[in-house]
């Protein structure tokens, strides 16, 4: 499935890629894919401990691997994390893959809730911060999902709506942060294009995969004795997460791709299947509600998302 999926990845040597959440699942199975085409992926983790195991899985790869510690959910680990990398030299590219799903209400180091804080903010502030460190030709993939189609966010929202939504619904609220996803990436685009960089922002999703994040959200919600049940049922109706790797890593290496198009499978309700070019979903398609979004990103982060 892979070789017709997309374009040979080719010969990475000498690019350097961030992938958030590379320990696991999707993240994990970009991380070895570029790795084995030559290229250096830094494995940006909230787990170190965990990460260096699952870089010890891609030893030997022709390319290399880096660890280091970034927690979404902090933003002084986010800016910790840009510090460091910027004394590494220049990326090829990002990607905007971990993420937290429909988990009990809880909030991030700095307040916000944790799902939006997470999948949004800490993503939002990481790419702002990593932009500079883009080559001409740089790459930012944002992983956002079918759940998107859920979102409820619009040109009306407050920034209340995004750091402590009420009433809490944990499932909306993991769907209003896949929304921000492709509505961030769509004016990160449109900002980027205007001010004359080439840098491309390409929406992606995974179709539903085989990962980490179905047992997780069992485990939050008090109901982990499944877990053991859940992951051969998951291997058996669920693609792979090899699979769910693919709409990232054709974003990384298509040619063809200039920035603000969006990937993933079509088949079966955009469950699984090769990753194609798709229409934008409505929710992510609104221009006044991804400009907002931003605006409000800024006020909530204190900070401006492009450099001057």
């Amino acid at each position: 499935m892979a070789a017709a999926a997309m374009p040979p990845l080719g010969d990475l040597s000498g690019r350097r890629i961030v992938v958030t959440g590379a320990n696991s699942g999707i993240g994990f199975e970009t991380a070895r894919a570029l790795a084995a085409h030559g290229a250096e992926v830094v494995m940006a983790c909230r787990s170190t401990s965990r990460a260096q195991a699952a870089a010890a899985r891609l030893r030997g790869s022709p390319g290399a691997v880096v660890v280091r510690q970034l927690d979404l959910a902090d933003l002084s680990s986010i800016r910790r994390f840009a510090e460091e990398a910027a004394g590494d030299g220049a990326l090829s590219g990002v990607v905007a893959n971990a993420a937290v799903m429909a988990c009990p209400l809880s909030f991030t180091a700095d307040g916000l809730e944790l799902q939006m804080g997470t999948n949004h903010f800490g993503h939002a502030l990481l790419v702002s911060l990593l932009l500079p460190l883009l080559d001409r030709a740089g790459r930012v993939v944002i992983v956002s999902s079918i759940a998107a189609r859920g979102g409820r966010l619009d040109a009306r929202m407050r920034a209340v709506d995004l750091t402590a939504p009420s009433p809490y619904r944990a499932q909306t609220v993991y769907s209003n942060s896949k929304q921000a996803n492709l509505l961030f990436a769509k004016e990160l685009q449109r900002r980027l294009r205007a001010a004359g960089s080439g840098t491309a922002v390409i929406a992606v999703h995974p179709g539903v995969s085989a990962t980490e994040l179905f047992p997780r959200q069992m485990r939050d919600n008090h109901m982990g004795f499944l877990v053991p049940v859940l992951k051969p049922v998951m291997g058996l109706i669920l693609q792979s997460a090899a699979a769910g790797a693919l709409p990232s890593l054709r974003a990384l290496s298509d040619p063809a791709l200039g920035g603000g198009e969006f990937l993933g499978p079509r088949r079966l309700g955009q469950t699984r299947g090769r990753p194609e070019l798709l229409g934008p979903y409505r929710q992510g398609a609104d221009d006044e509600a991804a400009a907002r979004l931003f605006e409000l990103t800024e006020e909530v982060l204190g900070t401006g998302l492009l450099a001057p």
